[in-house]
């Protein structure tokens, strides 16, 4: 038990401070730019899995080029939420 909960405190640590590292790092970009990037991330993402849709069900893409474009789509969703809700501290 002993040994899970330290697992569990050193896994937290990791965490706080991949936390604190990421936060430093957008902190950085100021805060107008980071709501345009986080915008034009945030389209490109929805862009990108509208056109997943349709072209994943009607037309032959090729599987790595699907997988590409939704990951692409996913991974700039996600990105621009991060920029977006950056409270800047």
């Amino acid at each position: 038990m002993a040994a899970s909960f330290l697992d569990y405190i050193l896994r937290d640590l990791e965490w706080e401070m991949r936390r604190k590292i990421r936060n430093y790092i957008i902190g950085m970009v100021p805060e107008p730019v980071r709501k345009i990037v986080g915008l034009v991330l945030l389209i490109i993402g929805v862009v990108a899995l509208l056109r997943f849709y349709p072209v994943g069900l009607f037309y032959t893409m090729s599987e790595l080029m699907s997988m590409i474009t939704f990951f692409v789509g996913i991974f700039s969703i996600g990105l621009g939420m991060i920029l977006l809700r950056h409270k800047g501290r």
